[in-house]
C-alpha cells in the first residue's frame, strides 16, 4: 500500500533503522538480509530527501530530521498495532486498550483522583491518557482521536453526545491569618482586594468566574495570575489577597493548607461539568463501560 508515494511497508524498516541506528542490526531485528535493508534505506532517503542516518566518526547517528521522524514513526506504529488488536466487545479485566480524556485542570484535580482507583481495580491493564484542552482539541475530538472531554457546560461541544456529570459552585479563599477579612466578605471588600486569578494563555475563552464578573459589569484587581485552578489556594498564603475557587477544590485544599473558605459575595452561576464522547464512539463497548464508570463515580460526589 502506498500513501503520498511512500510504500507503507517501509515504515516498519524505517522504525527499525531509526531505533537501532544501524543497517546491520535493523536487518537482524526484522530477519531480512542486509542488502534488502540497505535498499529500504535508499528508498526512504529518496522519499524524505534526507540522509536520516549518517556517519559521525566511527559510528552512525541520526540526522536532526531523523530524530524528529523517529518519535513520530514509533508512535504511529504503536497506534497501528493497537488498532489491529481491537475486537468487538470489551472485557475490562483483560483489555489493554487506552482511552484519552481532555479535561479542565479543575476536573483533573477533583474528579480524576476519585475515578482512577476504580480503573486500577476493575481494569488494571487499561490506560487513561489525560491532557488539558488545546486550541485544536475540538478538531481532534471530531476525528475520534479523543475519547472523552470533561469541561464546564459552557465549553461543551455542540451536537455531540454527552451527559452532565456533577455540579459545583464558586467560593472565596483567603489566608488563614488574613485579619482584614472575617467570616464573610462584602462585595465592596471583594472588589477592592488584590486577586489571584487563573489565566490560561492557550484558552480561547475566559474562565467561568471571569465570565460571570463580566456579565455583572464588574472588574477585580488582579494581583497575580497562575495557569491552573489547583494553584489558587496556595497562592493566597502569606498575602492579603483573595481567590475565587470551585467549592470542591477549595474544601480539599483547606485540609492541607492554612486557608479559610468563604461564601462568595456575588451571585455567580453554578458550574455544571459535562462529559462528552464522539458520536462515532456512541456504541463502542469500551467507551460505554468507561463513561458508565465516570457517571457512577460522579453520582457519589
Amino acid at each position: 500500500m502506498h500513501l503520498h508515494r511512500l510504500d507503507l511497508n517501509l515504515l516498519v524498516a524505517l522504525n527499525a533503522l531509526l531505533t537501532t541506528q544501524s543497517v546491520t542490526r535493523a536487518a537482524e531485528s526484522l530477519s531480512i538480509s542486509q542488502p534488502a535493508m540497505s535498499g529500504a534505506l535508499s528508498r526512504l532517503r529518496e522519499h524524505f530527501g534526507d540522509e536520516l542516518i549518517q556517519r559521525s566518526g566511527r559510528k552512525m547517528v541520526l540526522t536532526p530530521f531523523g530524530i524528529d521522524l523517529g518519535s513520530r514513526v514509533h508512535r504511529l506504529l504503536n497506534e497501528a498495532t493497537e488498532l489491529a488488536q481491537l475486537r468487538p466487545g470489551f472485557d475490562p479485566a483483560t483489555s489493554d486498550r487506552f482511552f484519552s480524556l481532555v479535561a479542565s485542570d479543575y476536573a483533573m484535580a477533583v474528579f480524576l483522583p476519585l475515578a482512577l482507583p476504580t480503573f486500577a481495580r476493575q481494569a488494571p491493564n487499561v490506560e487513561i491518557r489525560t491532557d488539558v484542552r488545546s486550541p485544536d482539541h475540538a478538531r481532534r475530538f471530531s476525528l475520534g482521536l479523543i475519547d472523552f472531554v470533561l469541561v464546564p457546560q459552557y465549553m461543551a461541544l455542540q451536537d455531540t453526545p454527552g451527559k452532565p456529570l456533577f455540579d459545583d459552585r464558586y467560593v472565596c479563599v483567603v489566608w488563614q491569618e488574613n485579619r482584614e477579612i472575617g467570616s464573610s466578605i462584602t462585595v465592596d471588600a471583594f472588589l477592592n482586594m488584590g486577586h489571584v486569578v487563573r489565566v490560561n494563555q492557550a484558552a480561547t475563552e475566559a474562565a467561568g468566574d471571569e465570565r460571570a464578573l463580566q456579565a455583572l459589569g464588574l472588574q477585580r484587581r488582579t494581583a497575580a495570575t497562575v495557569p491552573s485552578f489547583g494553584l489558587l489556594p496556595r497562592m493566597v498564603i502569606g498575602t492579603p489577597w483573595i481567590a475565587t475557587v470551585q467549592r470542591r477544590l477549595a474544601e480539599h485544599a483547606a485540609r492541607y493548607y492554612p486557608i479559610r473558605v468563604l461564601e462568595h459575595p456575588l451571585p455567580l452561576p453554578s458550574i455544571t461539568m459535562m462529559l462528552q464522547w464522539p458520536a462515532l464512539r456512541d456504541t463502542d463497548a469500551g467507551n460505554i463501560w468507561v463513561r458508565e464508570k465516570f457517571i457512577d463515580i460522579a453520582t457519589r460526589l
